[in-house]
């Protein structure tokens, strides 16, 4: 009977390990801009059903640590601009919003701070919020399946956003800001930080690594 029980609850992990299954956002290397689960490292933190979210933002350039080319004096400048925005999980496309227009630099809407984004359920109690799309570059609907990695828009600079980057949160309700924010762990994926590099890990992310899927 003990040995069932351990059997059962083996199964039971691996489900919920499966249902966890994150996957980074994006092709190529990016900087953890906002990461982690205290507010010093974090201002997401403050907000109790944005706990854990991220902002990622493409580096390249020399030593692939630059944010932009050239003086940065505006959005199309960045690294960030027009990358690709995929899946980070399999799922159904809850809402999508893509009317807003990108923001000149330094500028902020407040009033409307997902800006063009996609909501995904991932689960029962698990819904994935990615921000600050490009306007009109969403190519999914609401009711449309997903997969994991699948390409669904381009990283702009709408919404609350002053410059363009990715932002990525995971609620257990189904509404924008209301619920608590989950942590996210990334599956398989590589990260440098301090100069050394860890390969195929799976981990929480905490600003100033750079990331990249394997």
């Amino acid at each position: 009977m003990r040995f069932v029980l351990l059997g059962l609850l083996l199964l039971l992990a691996a489900a919920n390990a499966c249902a966890q299954d994150y996957r980074l956002p994006f092709a190529g290397r990016w900087f953890v801009m906002q990461g982690g689960d205290t507010p010093n490292v974090n201002h997401h933190m403050s907000v109790r059903a944005q706990y854990y979210g991220i902002d990622f933002a493409r580096v390249d350039g020399p030593g692939q640590r630059a944010l932009a080319q050239g003086s940065a004096s505006k959005i199309e400048d960045f690294y960030s601009w027009g990358a690709a925005v995929l899946s980070p999980v399999e799922g159904e496309v809850i809402a999508v919003s893509d009317e807003f227009p990108d923001n000149p630099l330094g500028v902020k809407d407040a009033l409307n701070p997902m800006g063009n984004g996609v909501v995904i359920k991932a689960g029962a109690d698990r819904f994935v919020y990615l921000a600050h799309f490009q306007k009109k570059s969403i190519t999914v609907r609401p009711g449309q399946k997903v997969a994991q990695g699948q390409e669904f828009g381009k990283c702009g600079n709408s919404g609350n956003s002053d410059f363009p980057h990715i932002h990525m949160h995971v609620q257990d309700t189904p509404t924008f800001n209301a619920g608590t924010g989950q942590n996210i762990v990334f599956t398989g994926m590589n990260v440098e930080m301090t100069g050394k590099q860890f390969r195929k890990v799976d981990w929480p992310v905490i600003s100033g690594l750079f990331v990249w899927n394997e």
